[in-house]
């Protein structure tokens, strides 16, 4: 048995699936691909499901293929909450807003950059939009996590070097999740892979360190409910 697999047998908490612990088959990979696929597709199609059932769908999907391929036990990505996990959130929080706030005014003051703001800000944030939201963002998140999920475990399958498959799983996951913004913010792609893609490190930090998928939608129902919240008051305009 290698080095790398005894260390990767140790960690506890760790990620799912991946090492075998606990296995996963062919067809549960697959269908946890298919189920970012189709995620991915639906969204450059600008697919209208009706009434409010998109982000239901959205949520659907990911939640649907996860609990097939792992017959229901929620226990692998969910885990009780540690004093240090909301400490966590908090910090990260911060470190997101700041580094968001400060990449996007050196980019527009000083390289004259566009800045496309989101359509949704717009909306009318009623308490529907309210609770379809909190559905968005958690599919927003079974949907990064299954894509890191799906590179993490051929990769690991290839290499057997845990390191190296979570660096890789995780850059493909910005990747995508940031691409997956391209017709919400008219494909700024400097912006998207920025704002959407490097900034999202510190969010999945949250779920890297506690193994608890709720703690990155924790943080990404707070990064998002603050600028809904100043919209909702007309702050951005006063700013403006």
């Amino acid at each position: 048995m290698s080095s790398e697999k005894k260390e990767a047998k140790v960690i506890n908490p760790d990620f799912p699936f991946y090492n075998d612990n606990p296995p996963i088959q062919t067809w549960g990979i697959l269908l946890f691909a298919a189920a970012v696929i189709w995620t991915t597709i639906s969204i450059f199609a600008e697919i209208e499901y009706p009434g409010y059932s998109g982000p239901i769908i959205f949520c659907a999907i990911p939640l649907a293929a996860y609990l097939i391929a792992a017959r229901g036990k929620l226990s692998y990505i969910v885990k009780k909450f540690k004093a240090m996990d909301f400490v966590r959130i908090i910090v990260t929080l911060i470190l997101q807003f700041v580094f968001t706030i400060g990449i996007t005014f050196i980019r527009v003051m000083y390289f004259n950059a566009e800045k496309t703001d989101n359509s949704i800000m717009n909306a009318d944030m009623s308490g529907a939009f309210w609770g379809l939201i909190l559905v968005q963002l958690l599919g927003e998140e079974l949907y990064k996590l299954l894509t890191f999920l799906v590179v993490l475990i051929l990769i690991y399958k290839l290499t057997k070097n845990r390191t190296l498959s979570v660096i890789v799983a995780t850059v493909v996951m910005l990747l995508v999740f940031a691409v997956a913004h391209l017709t919400a913010y008219d494909y700024n792609w400097t912006q998207i892979l920025i704002n959407q893609g490097l900034a999202t490190l510190f969010c999945f930090y949250n779920y890297a360190k506690s193994k608890n998928i709720l703690t990155s939608y924790i943080q990404h129902v707070l990064l998002d409910a603050i600028p809904f919240v100043m919209a909702m008051a007309g702050l951005f305009d006063k700013i403006q």
